[in-house]
């Protein structure tokens, strides 16, 4: 039986099996293998010396539009990484900075990422009335994170009225949009979520079975949310 690189699944020797599961308890070639001794070695930086860097570069800066901790800042493609495997147990790559998931993986996904937003959500979805993914938005609503919505209107739809109503009573930014049917989640300008899922119970709490990708590709997050902030 061979062997195979669990990030790039290309074929690995005896050899650099044992010494990755060893060192990085999984299989790895030995050009994966430096990637992840290079993110060991930047997650073993001294805070000190990061915020020492840091006050250095903002020297000088005048203005600040939001204030955010350095410390803070989130590695999504580490965080992905962990929450693929061994959390999940997933087996894709992020060597082409997209991938696909369904059903329960991409719901807990959604529900997470949305969680670890740091500095802006922005949302097109054509279907938003209070369920657990509106929850979050107003728990980030609450930590003074940007939140712009994009939606349809409600046509006296009570439920969605009245949850557009409290989404906007928390300073969420929605615009109303009775064209809109694409459903994109952008997390932080890093992260992107591209989906059939909606903002209700029934679609985002499993009733129905859906799908979508996600990108962590700069090119791609930053079209998309373009697009959304161009309803604003």
């Amino acid at each position: 039986m061979g062997y195979y690189c669990s990030a790039c699944n290309k074929p690995i020797t005896s050899a650099e099996f044992a010494y990755s599961k060893k060192y990085y308890d999984r299989p790895l070639c030995r050009s994966c293998q430096t990637r992840a001794r290079a993110r060991k070695q930047n997650d073993d930086l001294d805070i000190g010396d990061v915020i020492k860097g840091a006050q250095n570069v903002l020297k000088g800066v005048s203005k600040v539009v939001k204030e955010r901790s350095i410390i803070g800042e989130r590695d999504f493609n580490k965080w992905i990484t962990d929450w693929r495997r061994p959390r999940k147990n997933l087996d894709f790559s992020l060597e082409n900075k997209h991938f696909f998931l369904g059903g329960p993986d991409l719901d807990d996904f959604t529900k997470l990422i949305m969680n670890e937003a740091q500095n802006s959500i922005l949302i097109a979805n054509p279907f938003i009335e209070e369920c657990y993914l509106t929850d979050i938005l107003k728990e980030n609503a609450n930590k003074q994170i940007e939140i712009k919505v994009v939606t349809r209107e409600p046509y006296q739809d009570k439920k969605k009225t009245e949850c557009h109503s409290n989404l906007r009573e928390k300073g969420i930014d929605l615009k109303l949009d009775k064209r809109i049917h694409s459903k994109i989640i952008v997390i932080d300008n890093k992260v992107v979520v591209v989906s059939s899922m909606n903002f209700y119970s029934g679609s985002s709490g499993g009733a129905s079975n859906e799908a979508g990708i996600v990108s962590i590709d700069e090119k791609v997050v930053d079209s998309a949310a373009s697009y959304i902030r161009q309803f604003f």
